[in-house]
């Protein structure tokens, strides 16, 4: 595996936007299209596509919120096609290291959706433990869980 993170731009956007979700999951994330939109319109937030060698395997979106100074991985997303290969926990740890080092940060924040129990078993593996809010402030609600790399 050649797991890679590109920035989305000109060359990629049409294809990182067409990724998506299984059926059963779409309740769980915006859609690509729409976080792609959202990113070039506020500018806090930084869409990536996620690579394994030229292959295109899914989507994250990322950020520091200015009101608070929080970072947050805001959305996270594998391929309908690209799941169930090990994809989630082996470019996750990747992503989580360069949003550290981007924004020189030891906290990061994210939400996900109370039935979606694979993601939240997968964050808890990597470090992230529920603060007790919720996440209000998208069109999908969500469980907020932080990951202090201070004390992993």
């Amino acid at each position: 595996m050649d797991l890679h993170i590109r920035e989305v731009s000109t060359e990629n956007w049409q294809t990182i936007a067409c990724l998506s979700v299984k059926k059963n999951q779409q309740d769980y994330i915006e859609s690509n299209a729409l976080s792609i939109v959202q990113s070039m319109f506020e500018s806090e937030w930084q869409s990536v596509g996620l690579y394994d060698g030229e292959i295109a395997i899914g989507y994250a979106m990322y950020g520091q919120v200015k009101r608070e100074g929080d970072v947050w991985l805001d959305r996270f997303m594998i391929d309908a096609k690209y799941q169930g290969l090990g994809y989630a926990s082996k470019i996750l740890p990747i992503l989580l290291k360069h949003i550290e080092e981007l924004y020189d940060t030891e906290m990061i924040y994210l939400s996900v959706t109370r039935d979606n129990t694979k993601a939240q078993a997968l964050y808890e593996r990597l470090g992230f433990r529920f603060n007790g809010e919720e996440d209000h402030s998208g069109i999908v609600s969500g469980l907020v869980m932080v990951r202090d790399t201070s004390t992993i």
